[in-house]
């Protein structure tokens, strides 16, 4: 007698109690990476965006917008608290031209009035706080100010002790901790090491505020998160500012890889009492125009993807048997998003 396992359902807009978890996503591009900065009126269009601030005030003056679009990949208007984050990390490109000295520990705000006692500065990221209403896909647009009566529309955020939200640019003038969510980590360079090629800089999210994780499952339920990166290296004739590539850079259109891309593992609530033996599947990926599944499999077995428009009538899409253990993949346009897919397991 055949058993059929289902390893995974997937819904993209109908029926989200029949989601079963989905561990992990990838997204290799944001939708929107746009640099800020008072005489910037660029809606996301340069191949380069900078990070620095004014060593007169300590203002954040060069600062990098940053949202990705969740949605075709997590389920969404679920609740907020349906949402179990295990997980977020961003992953950048700099330049390395000009060079900047690499700090990979925070800088209390006090050393930028006296001395720090270690060399370099921190990249910090922190989630992405909003004024006169505006949201993250307004800053697409030439017409959406970066300033406006003298403050920032959108602006690297925190809170007091009070739940108050506080625009953290110019937190030294402020006199209070910037409180960032992640601090720029680079692999290899020792600390106070010159960085001065193309580097990864990788921001692994602090999970532990429970401000910033109400933040990020609110972001996920909504379908997007939105982040700003901001620095205090002083600018000057000679650099001290920190480059990214952004997804418009030459590099990104050529060569690929170049575009701030994340990873997000997380879990979600849900009724799943009528499906048996899930497994998970291990990836869900947008590349190319294309959403890619990716799941664990076993030799010999065989693994058949269906498709689905309301979750109850399924059709077959396709039927392979697993000729070594490596993971199996299915890829699928964007435009066949809306509907339900699962992959299930056969098995004598």
């Amino acid at each position: 007698m055949r058993r059929i396992q289902s390893i995974i359902l997937i819904c993209f807009i109908f029926s989200l109690r029949l989601i079963a978890i989905g561990e992990v996503i990838e997204i290799s591009e944001p939708y929107l990476d746009r640099w800020t900065y008072p005489n910037n009126a660029t809606p996301g269009s340069r191949g380069m965006a900078s990070v620095f601030a004014n060593s007169e005030n300590w203002d954040r003056m060069g600062q990098f917008v940053l949202g990705f679009d969740t949605s075709e990949l997590i389920p969404t208007n679920i609740g907020a608290d349906n949402y179990q984050i295990e997980s977020i990390v961003i992953t950048l490109i700099t330049s390395g031209e000009p060079s900047f000295q690499y700090d990979s520990t925070y800088d209390l705000y006090s050393t930028y009035l006296s001395e720090d006692p270690d060399p370099g500065r921190p990249i910090e990221l922190h989630g992405a706080g909003f004024r006169e209403n505006y949201k993250g896909n307004d800053f697409l647009s030439r017409n959406t100010p970066a300033f406006s009566g003298g403050l920032r529309t959108v602006y690297p955020l925190s809170w007091d002790e009070n739940g108050e939200e506080i625009d953290m640019s110019g937190n030294v003038g402020l006199e209070i901790e910037s409180d960032p969510w992640s601090v720029a980590h680079i692999s290899g360079p020792d600390e106070g090491a010159y960085i001065n090629e193309e580097t990864e800089v990788i921001f692994d999210l602090d999970l532990s505020n429970d401000r910033v994780n109400q933040y990020l499952r609110e972001g996920l339920d909504s379908g997007s998160l939105h982040f700003v990166l901001s620095s205090l290296h002083t600018a000057n004739h000679q650099g001290g500012f920190v480059n990214f590539f952004t997804k418009d850079s030459p590099e990104e259109e050529f060569f690929g890889g170049y575009a701030p891309r994340i990873k997000v593992e997380y879990s979600v609530n849900g009724d799943y009492s009528k499906y048996d033996d899930f497994f998970a599947i291990r990836s869900m990926q947008i590349e190319g125009g294309k959403v890619i599944l990716s799941w664990d499999q076993v030799t010999g077995t065989e693994y058949v993807v269906q498709s689905s428009k309301d979750g109850i009538d399924w059709v077959n899409v396709r039927s392979e048997k697993a000729s070594s253990d490596q993971r199996g993949s299915f890829s699928f346009s964007m435009d066949q998003r809306r509907k339900f897919y699962r992959v299930e397991r056969k098995s004598e």
